[in-house]
């Protein structure tokens, strides 16, 4: 029994050696020039990103400068909206990292990433789960299964925003006049916000992966994986 403790203690902490490569010169040997697809897919999803953001921001201060002047059924109304907005940008993230998921898996190597924190998040569900995610990256050795916890990160963050946003619509409509739904929902989309620059991030290091590929396969990869991005 003692030996399998020690055991497995030393293959953690082996594991844990191994995973703490030098992620600046791993980077270095993945700064080569990105192709035209690439680029345009990279582009494509940062303007994406930066509407759903001012959309959604717009229809939340709508929607408080409503419930400031107590019109309350406009100010539910606009946050609703918000919410749909939210909600649409949630589903669209999930999609393509399901796609990024199934795509890292015809790569040999994925541009490094760096390890998940708790520090961009504000909801308390949000951190741990970022602080935990980057406890386990520290085990994981490889840069494509570290690319995927980050992927599940990513997902796990999108459920727990749109969770919690419906949940603070749901309370803002029982009690309009309660600062904390309001407060809750915003926390939500700060939250959504540092989540997108991860998501960004974690697309660019799948386009430069790409890049090492085949024009061919990778011209056919992008018409796939970009696809929900133009």
């Amino acid at each position: 029994m003692i030996e399998l403790v020690l055991s497995s203690v030393g293959c953690a902490a082996l594991c844990y050696t191994l995973g703490r490569y030098n992620r600046a010169l791993a980077l270095q040997r993945w700064q080569f020039v990105l192709n035209a697809p690439e680029e345009r897919a990279i582009e494509a999803l940062r303007r994406r990103i930066d509407v759903d953001a001012a959309l959604v921001r717009q229809a939340f201060d709508a929607a408080e400068r409503a419930r400031d002047a107590r019109r309350t059924p406009d100010a539910m109304t606009v946050l609703r909206v918000a919410l749909e907005i939210l909600e649409d940008a949630g589903a669209d993230r999930l999609t393509r990292l399901r796609a990024m998921g199934v795509y890292s898996r015809m790569v040999r190597a994925i541009r490094p990433l760096p390890a998940p924190t708790a520090s961009p998040f504000r909801s308390g569900a949000l951190r741990s789960a970022a602080a935990v995610a980057g406890l386990v990256h520290g085990f994981l050795v490889g840069t494509q299964e570290r690319f995927r916890l980050w992927l599940l990160l990513l997902g796990l963050g999108v459920r727990i925003v749109l969770r919690g946003g419906r949940r603070a619509v749901d309370d803002a409509g029982r009690e309009p006049e309660r600062p904390g739904p309001w407060t809750a929902f915003a926390t939500g989309l700060a939250d959504f916000e540092a989540l997108d620059a991860s998501h960004l991030a974690a697309f660019e290091a799948l386009a430069a992966s790409l890049s090492a590929i085949d024009r061919g396969g990778r011209m056919q990869l992008w018409e796939r994986i970009a696809g929900d991005t133009r």
